[in-house]
């Protein structure tokens, strides 16, 4: 797609990594790098193609309310979310609203970042 956006000269481009990637999960070794592989591949484009009206950054979820996570056993849920200080898995429209402004418009000085959207387990 970046061909279509340097002919362009405007383009977002939105990664989703994990919290999981920043912090590393213990028992996801694989999941936790790949992750972290995502993030730096944001850093990267976001510098390289910061002068080029192309911004790219990352959403970074904790554990959020999907099928998958409901089919999980409650302790394995109550594991994760008591790592997150608001105690609660994120919903959806909660990182989906996280995206669409990372996507905007009005994040235009802002690129190569990672946005968290982790109820408060990684704040930095």
């Amino acid at each position: 797609v970046l061909p279509h956006m340097l002919q362009a000269g405007y383009g977002r481009i939105v990664n989703i990594a994990s919290i999981s990637g920043k912090d590393g999960n213990a028992g996801m070794l694989a999941y936790s790098t790949a992750k972290a592989g995502v993030i730096g591949l944001t850093k990267v484009v976001g510098k390289e193609y910061a002068q080029d009206g192309i911004t790219c950054n990352a959403v970074a979820p904790a554990v959020v309310r999907t099928a998958l996570v409901d089919a999980m056993p409650p302790e394995q849920v109550r594991y994760m979310t008591d790592r997150i200080p608001m105690g609660r898995t994120g919903e959806i429209e909660e990182v989906a609203a996280v995206v669409a402004f990372a996507a905007s418009r009005e994040a235009s000085f802002t690129t190569g970042f990672t946005f968290d959207a982790s109820g408060g387990r990684a704040v930095y």
